[in-house]
């Protein structure tokens, strides 16, 4: 029988494939929309599937990944008996038996106003309540948009309010928001800036009033404001980790992917993480990048030890070709040099003495950052001393791209 260290190892591995491979879903998942949490077009659409699915799947202990249906990819979601799987292959030998996250309440409630609650707030993982702030990026007026980035076509696509009314804000986190201990604030970027970090201090300040609380777990992901001290009040919220993503870090692939971040520039960046770290602390002012093929791992490992050496912790999330995307028919990195760079990038964060922080984890929990290994190779699940790329590969049967 194999060990909860060996389990943990092998769900992480398998997350990541899953992640950068998708899974072909053989039988169909009962229970979704009344047990089971739907998939929601909150900010980006993933796939191409329109039937409804489950939003995600946990493969062990909180080990979650969002479900990405490919049809082509070689892991199977199927059921035998009442069970369900992900296998390998053509024999769809098994991997793990799966589960999948419980639908939460505020699902099938509606505001005063008749909107969906789901529409308002989503949940990822187990304990995170997230809100999409700006479901459009004021980059796709002007061609600026980040090319791995769908945010707009999916929001048009979805007929979901663009920004959600400020009731309807009080409402949802009234009824859902006792339940969760993250509150995830994120979304494209506004035309103004200081407008959009404005935004983001309005909804925290709702959040600390509704519950009631002077201190939540964040993250507020957003763009870095013009006037850097709105930053003071946006503190004043309560919430304790604040994040910034360029997404790329080497400056000509930068400026390539992602244009208009690129024009804020990687100064106002760095200006911005260190007043961030001024006031909520080392380690609480966080900096995202995308694990993507436009990228090496050199260069992505340059840009978390440079933050790391500053005191800002650095989440690593996985690319995934979305459809209606510029880069749709891109590839993913190879599954052994992405594992290669989280376990050097795990070895970085632990190094670094910022993590364990008092919220233990790199911003959401396990199961709620559910693209990424960042939380997983942080606990010491996957790393330098117990992961050998000769021998931990080969229960995935071949099935390595």
């Amino acid at each position: 029988m194999e060990s909860k260290a060996e389990l943990r190892k092998k769900a992480t591995i398998l997350k990541l494939a899953l992640r950068t491979q998708g899974v072909n879903v053989l039988d169909k998942v009962p229970d979704v929309g009344t047990k089971i949490k739907e998939d929601i077009l909150g900010l980006y659409k993933i796939d191409d599937v329109k039937i409804l699915k489950p939003n995600e799947i946990v493969i062990y202990e909180n080990i979650t990944t969002k479900l990405v249906h490919n049809p082509s990819s070689p892991f199977k979601l199927f059921k035998n008996n009442d069970d369900f799987y992900i296998g390998v292959g053509k024999k769809r030998k098994p991997l793990f038996k799966i589960g999948f996250s419980k639908r939460p309440k505020h699902y099938s409630l509606h505001t005063s106003r008749g909107t969906p609650m789901k529409h308002v707030a989503q949940v990822m993982g187990a304990d995170c309540l997230a809100i999409a702030v700006n479901k459009r990026c004021h980059y796709f007026t002007n061609g600026d948009f980040c090319k791995f980035c769908n945010i707009t076509p999916t929001n048009v696509e979805s007929k979901i309010d663009r920004i959600s009314d400020f009731r309807d804000l009080v409402e949802t986190i009234k009824a859902a928001g006792k339940y969760y201990k993250f509150f995830d604030l994120t979304g494209g970027t506004f035309a103004d800036r200081d407008e959009e970090c404005e935004h983001y201090i309005k909804i925290g300040n709702i959040i600390k009033d509704t519950l009631g609380r002077q201190n939540y777990s964040g993250p507020f992901s957003l763009s870095p404001p013009k006037n850097l001290n709105l930053l003071e009040k946006l503190h004043e919220t309560g919430v304790d980790v604040i994040s910034f993503n360029p997404d790329v870090w080497d400056d000509e692939v930068f400026r390539k992917i992602c244009p208009g971040k690129a024009k804020i520039g990687k100064d106002h960046y760095d200006k911005a993480l260190q007043k961030a770290k001024e006031l909520w602390g080392s380690g609480n002012s966080v900096v995202q990048f995308l694990v993507g093929p436009w990228e090496s791992g050199k260069s992505l490992l340059e840009g978390v030890q440079y933050h790391l050496n500053r005191g800002i912790l650095v989440n690593l999330t996985t690319f995934f070709p979305s459809p209606k995307s510029t880069l749709r028919y891109s590839h993913p990195k190879d599954l052994r040099e992405i594992l290669d760079i989280y376990v050097k990038y795990g070895k970085l964060v632990r190094e670094s003495e910022l993590y364990p922080n008092n919220r233990g984890s790199i911003l959401t929990s396990v199961s709620a950052n559910r693209s990424s290994i960042s939380n997983e190779v942080a606990k010491g699940y996957l790393t330098e001393d117990n992961y050998d790329p000769n021998k931990d590969l080969d229960f995935l049967q071949g099935e390595v791209k």
